[in-house]
């Protein structure tokens, strides 16, 4: 008697799948599992229990109290806690494990530190060529976070300065030299054009905000510009040494994690991690 194939195909599968399941049941998994004679594949059946056999997840927050509460909650000396200084985020592998004993990197928490609206309003500025009214109007709405200051570094009552930027006079003014030689003839032109006003122009201010909800304030010095090679004049304000302030505000967030999240024995470093 004769068996065809597919018996034959089916006799070994049940074969396979009772061989398998004796190595599984041996390895003692912490995670059911099963070997299903469907390609031999490897089942999880952690889905058909009342709950999970491991806590894991992500949670994800842009408050920097509720980040740390949360850390502390379930840190250990395990777990770390990497620090983006470039989009001022944070996250925390808790279950990252050892190099000796890794675990699955899959228990996590994020942060995401969202802009004040004073600071991205002053983001928006940052190099822009506002008209006269809409440099005239930013200082106004911020007249409590701004000091205005003069070429010779004297503070300036910020209603002048905003007084000084609405009523801008542009004078300009053209020179012409020639010379004639028996050889040669040579023209030269300088034009000098000058923005005045009846009030002391600012040459720049200082910005006073939070730039992020749990850091400290700073102060973000502007220079003031005028250029008068349109129709109208423009003005534009740029921070100075911008980069150096959003480094810094990145180490700020770093030292402030670590200093909290020492107490779960929780390392941080300034960086990423990818599992």
């Amino acid at each position: 008697m004769t068996m065809d194939q597919s018996a034959v195909k089916e006799i070994k599968e049940s074969q396979t799948t009772a061989e398998l399941a004796a190595v599984i049941d041996r390895a003692k998994l912490s995670t059911p599992a099963m070997a299903a004679p469907v390609d031999f594949q490897m089942i999880n059946l952690e889905k058909y229990l009342q709950g999970r056999t491991r806590y894991r997840g992500e949670m994800e927050t842009a408050s920097l109290e509720d980040f740390e509460k949360y850390c502390m909650d379930f840190g250990n000396e395990n777990s770390k806690c990497f620090v983006d200084p470039e989009s001022m985020t944070a996250k925390t592998i808790f279950n990252l494990g050892t190099t000796q004993e890794p675990g699955h990197a899959d228990f996590t928490a994020k942060l995401r530190l969202i802009k004040t609206a004073e600071f991205k309003a002053l983001l928006q500025l940052n190099g822009d060529r506002c008209t006269q009214k809409s440099m005239a109007e930013f200082m106004e709405d911020y007249a409590e976070n701004i000091i205005c200051y003069s070429a010779d570094g004297e503070a300036i009552p910020t209603s002048k300065a905003i007084a000084a930027v609405r009523r801008l006079t542009i004078e300009s003014s053209r020179k012409e030299d020639h010379a004639v030689d028996d050889f040669k003839s040579s023209r030269s032109a300088l034009e000098n054009i000058e923005a005045r006003s009846e009030e002391v122009l600012p040459a720049g201010f200082k910005f006073e905000c939070t730039p992020y909800n749990g850091l400290e304030a700073r102060s973000f010095d502007l220079r003031l510009s005028i250029l008068t090679g349109g129709e109208a004049p423009r003005l534009t304000a740029r921070i100075k040494r911008l980069e150096a302030i959003q480094e810094a505000m990145g180490r700020e967030l770093q030292m402030h994690l670590s200093s909290m999240l020492v107490q779960s024995q929780m390392k941080t470093y300034i960086g990423g991690f990818a599992a």
